[in-house]
């Protein structure tokens, strides 16, 4: 998955095959600990799964699923190779606003349950880049999804959405130095946020989340046993933190 400058996103950062540029310059200067770790589609054709291990991937959200009726022909076999190269596994469905929510998170946990590992792996999550239904409808449909995919696997979602995409198509308070009493999006921060923000600095905060969970820092990323370029995230925390993750 890719968010899209037309939504106010930032340039392509640059990147290299271990992570270690733009994870080294974070870490040292924010002092946290991060782990590496990618995201991908059919569109990453054949991955060696080993080798993604090898180049120091940790993680990797895979696209299961996508409206009512799409699922990812190659989700099966990524997910399977992941788990037994040792990559901790997520998956992700591609939201469209256009399609029932209900019927979309139906599709997504139906995808999962058929596809199902014998392993941890991430909680699911929604990746929002597709605009429409305006900003309240937008809203509610995935306040819909994300609490029905509760209902039918118990896991709460992570939700992946960009800055831009985010401050221009959800009801966000504009705030001037104060929280506001109430605002339309705040259930949102009892969910895990995965940012997608291509920078080489730290990534903007968004409302109504303090900091973030996962970023996704490059769409042009390369690493050992993906021919193709490929998404390069990052987790904030320690290899136990991540792992406990994906075991709730």
């Amino acid at each position: 998955m890719t968010y899209r400058d037309s939504y106010g996103a930032s340039s392509y950062c640059s990147y290299d095959s271990q992570f270690s540029v733009l994870g080294s310059q974070n870490s040292k200067r924010k002092g946290y600990t991060m782990i590496y770790g990618i995201d991908v589609s059919h569109h990453q054709e054949f991955i060696d799964w080993g080798m993604v291990k090898k180049a120091g991937a940790r993680f990797a959200f895979i696209k299961a699923s996508e409206g009512v009726g799409f699922s990812d022909p190659m989700f099966e076999e990524n997910i399977r190779g992941a788990v037994e190269a040792g990559v901790l596994p997520g998956s992700y469905h591609f939201f469209l606003p256009r399609y029932d929510p209900l019927e979309q998170a139906r599709h997504y946990a139906r995808t999962l349950q058929e596809n199902a590992v014998d392993a941890p792996t991430l909680p699911p999550c929604i990746d929002i880049e597709t605009p429409g239904l305006g900003k309240t409808g937008l809203n509610q449909a995935v306040r819909i999804f994300i609490e029905e995919m509760y209902n039918l696997t118990g896991r709460r979602c992570i939700i992946y959405v960009s800055p831009g995409f985010w401050n221009s198509y959800l009801p966000v308070p504009v705030l001037s130095g104060y929280k506001l009493k109430y605002s339309q999006v705040d259930w949102a921060v009892d969910y895990p946020l995965w940012l997608a923000h291509y920078t080489t600095g730290w990534p903007y905060q968004i409302y109504p989340w303090v900091g973030w969970r996962f970023w996704q820092y490059t769409s042009a990323g390369k690493i050992a046993g993906v021919a193709t370029k490929v998404d390069l995230n990052f987790f904030q925390g320690t290899i136990e933190e991540l792992f406990k993750l994906g075991a709730t």
